[in-house]
């Protein structure tokens, strides 16, 4: 959805394709990829804006706040 300018993937909904998306950033943001910059996907603005935007709604900030990631160096 090239001009989209909703925050999630699919249109006006949160869907599976937004929680896939968080979820795999997740995977690189904690570091656990041997060589991948963990900030390698920032250069995406629509990836990012659907992390942020899943990042922030309340059941995934109330679920991290019981189950901290963790980052590995």
């Amino acid at each position: 959805n090239k001009g989209n300018r909703e925050p999630w993937v699919l249109g006006e909904a949160l869907s599976v394709a937004d929680l896939g998306i968080f979820a795999s950033v997740t995977v690189f943001k904690c570091g656990i990829l041997d060589f991948v910059d963990r900030n390698v996907l920032d250069a995406y603005p629509r990836i990012k804006g659907v992390y942020d935007s899943v990042s922030t709604l309340p059941k995934v900030v109330e679920w991290y706040k019981k189950h901290p990631i963790k980052m590995f160096d």
